[in-house]
């Protein structure tokens, strides 16, 4: 196979997280899915097929290397190595991506810039059940964050997550409150 230059190898979040996790020890892909899903799903979400194909295209980039495996019965598996380029290649972009700040544009802002299109009172149900939810993935977070990270460093980034989920549920909390107040106040009733 031909290997391609690491250079204009795509240089994201999920590029870092998969050779991250071969820096340590080889791998094989079921174990690198369970990894992410069992400790990390906080953190990002990388679906398995998502995955499978970054690992290839980091292979034909010549960044990891892969072999054969027969454990037992076991079918064999593919195990995963990171090179030489591929250890460059992480570290070049660990050094890019840790000083950057970036914009926090969560999911959701369209709808609640369109919000006033539908009447007050769905509104305010759409964003109490928007708060549920994010009630519900605090809860989650914390869960997480309680567990024993595998790293200090993971657990940053759960601490990380906590805080921006937090300030979320408080501005759904201040939201709701609000709506309730100025339909409490247009109908002369208060709604809770």
């Amino acid at each position: 196979m031909t290997k391609l230059s690491s250079d204009h190898f795509p240089a994201d979040d999920r590029t870092l997280l998969l050779l991250g996790l071969l820096t340590e020890q080889d791998r094989h892909g079921y174990e690198i899915n369970d990894f992410i899903e069992r400790n990390l799903d906080a953190v990002i979400r990388l679906k398995k097929a998502t995955a499978y194909q970054l690992l290839a295209r980091l292979e034909g980039h010549g960044l990891i290397e892969s072999r054969a495996e027969a454990l037992g019965q076991r079918p064999t598996r593919r195990v995963f190595h990171l090179t030489e380029a591929g250890r460059s290649h992480f570290q070049r972009l660990l050094a890019e991506h840790l000083p950057r700040s970036e914009a926090l544009i969560p999911e959701g802002n369209v709808p609640v810039m369109f919000s006033e299109h539908l009447p007050p009172a769905e509104v305010l149900a759409a964003l109490r059940e928007r708060l549920a939810g994010a009630e519900e993935q605090l809860a989650a977070a914390q869960a997480a964050a309680e567990r024993s990270p595998c790293t200090s460093s993971v657990g940053l980034a759960l601490e990380r997550i906590l805080w921006l989920t937090r300030a979320d549920r408080d501005w759904l909390r201040g939201a709701v409150a609000r709506l309730e107040r100025e339909l409490g106040a247009g109908d002369g009733t208060s709604t809770g």
